[in-house]
Order: structure tokens, then sequence, then C-alpha cells
């Protein structure tokens, strides 16, 4: 039995119809050629399809589980088809993203110029914002988020890994001591970055499988993280702060990466977009650009 694509879309189209007749008026053939092209399915198939006589016709049993299947598989075709083309179209179009503030500044801004010079026909949009805002009510194509994503609806890829540090400068360790072990923080000025008011001062830290919260407190807290930063290198206390925004100051010494025996929560970083399949091109290589160009970021190195 030997049956092609144009066959299914010849028979959809013929019921569609309701007569030989009329199928062969709107596909430009005879009645006769139409009749002939039905009965060299069914012979294909080996049985009838359709009953008909001069002025009408009906479909069979097996005539309505062909056109069940014929629909099935020209569906299947076509969102094969859309896809291919998708995967292979040139980037073009409108692209908004939304990302945080300090890593936006730093490093979004940088890869989405680059991108958009070698891509001439793609538009961004970049808006940073402190807090990750909703994709789908915002109308976002891609936000780029940190640490464990909630299940909200969002497909995601990860496109760095990532650690926070808890540093501290040299001046203030000198001042106040080291702490050895998380619990100590408690009696230590800590610089709290106010983003989250519910884990607000609640610092958690993990050892293989001990966990550790410390309710921490101190004289400064922002909902800035680069006031935060600034604080910490002038010695007010110590903070907790991401690895690619302290990488040069531990490097130069301005800062000391302390508890580095105990693990913070996962900070990796992901691009999230609301797409469930048949990612448009533009979206697709611009989370590849942004995984690519991610290896240039210190903590890669």
């Amino acid at each position: 039995m030997s049956m092609s694509s144009s066959d299914f879309e010849f028979f959809i189209y013929l019921c569609q119809a309701g007569s030989i007749s009329q199928a062969a008026r709107e596909l430009d053939i005879t009645p006769a050629a139409a009749s002939k092209r039905l009965s060299s399915i069914e012979k294909a198939v080996g049985c009838q399809l359709l009953s008909r006589s001069t002025r009408s016709m009906s479909l069979t049993h097996n005539g309505r589980i062909y056109l069940d299947y014929a629909r099935k598989v020209t569906t299947t075709i076509e969102d094969m088809n859309k896809l291919l083309r998708q995967q292979s179209d040139e980037a073009e179009g409108l692209i908004r993203i939304n990302a945080p503030f300090g890593f936006g500044r730093r490093y979004v801004s940088r890869f989405v110029a680059d991108f958009i010079e070698e891509n001439p026909k793609v538009e961004c949009q970049l808006h940073l914002s402190d807090h990750p805002l909703n994709l789908i009510a915002n109308s976002f194509d891609i936000g780029i988020r940190f640490g464990t994503l909630p299940d909200s609806g969002l497909h995601a890829r990860k496109i760095a890994s990532h650690q926070r540090f808890v540093c501290a400068s040299p001046s203030y360790l000198s001042a106040h001591g080291e702490p050895r072990h998380p619990h100590e923080l408690s009696s230590h000025n800590c610089i709290v970055l106010r983003q989250n008011e519910d884990t607000y001062g609640n610092w958690r830290f993990s050892k293989e499988d001990q966990v550790c919260h410390v309710r921490v407190r101190g004289n400064l807290s922002s909902n800035d993280g680069e006031s935060v930063l600034s604080w910490a290198l002038r010695g007010q206390g110590i903070a907790i702060r991401a690895e690619w925004d302290v990488y040069y100051h531990l490097k130069d010494g301005s800062l000391r990466r302390i508890l580095d025996e105990y693990e913070l929560p996962n900070a990796d970083i992901y691009a999230v977009y609301p797409y469930s399949q048949n990612l448009p091109a533009r979206i697709r290589l611009l989370i590849d650009y942004f995984a690519e160009r991610m290896k240039i970021v210190p903590f890669n190195r």
C-alpha cells in the first residue's frame, strides 16, 4: 500500500467540498479526474472510503477512520514544516528582555549590543529591574534569573553555573575578627540586601548534609546591590555578594571570602522564556548567544 501526504490532503479537501463535482471545480480539474484520484486512493487502502451517487456522497465507516488519520498526519506535517522554517529563518523582529539591574548593566547590555551588531534585523528592548517581572503579563520574551526558579509555567535554560560568596574587607576582619562558623555572624555587623522581605536577614548555609539558618542584623541595609558592595569595601560589615560582582575585588585583595567551607543557596544563571514549543529563531539565537558569551564572565574563568 502506497500513500502520500497529497492523497491525505486531497481526501480532506474532497470531504470539505461535499461532492466530487464541487471539489473538481475548486481544484480546476475534471470530475472524471477527481473520481479517478479517489478510486486510486481507495485501491491503495483496499476499501471503500466514500459512498457516492450522482449528486451526493457520504463517508463510510472506514472513510471516517481514514479522514481522522489524514487530518492528524497533515497537521503533524504542517507543524514540522513550521518548526523547520523557524529554525532556519534569519533572526529578525523584536525581543523584549528583563534582567537584574547590576548584572544587566555589567553584562547583559553588552551582550545585547554585540548581538544586535551581528543580527541587524533584530530589535532588542532591555528592561532592568530590582525584582524579576512577570514575563507574560509584561510581554517579555526572555528573563535573566538567578538561583532556584519558581514553578511558574516558564521554560528555562541554564546559561552559567554561579555562586554567591560571604565576604568582608581586610580592615573589617582585622578590627572584628573572622567568623569560623555561620552562627558567629549573629555577633557581627552584616550588611543585608533587601530584595525579598520574606527572607530579609535570614542567611542559609549548608555543609554536606547539614543546613544552618542564621538570623543576621546590622546597621546598614539596602535594596541596591551596588550600595551593599560599596559598604563592604569600606569595611562597614560582612555581605553576601554574587561571584560576578566581587571577582576582581577578591583577586586584588580589597575583599576576602570567608566561611568558604559552607555553601549558599543555588545562584546559577538562567534564561527563562514563555514559549512551550516552536521557539522563534530570534529568541533561540539570542539564548544561544548569551550562553556562549557567558564564558567571558570572570566566574567562568
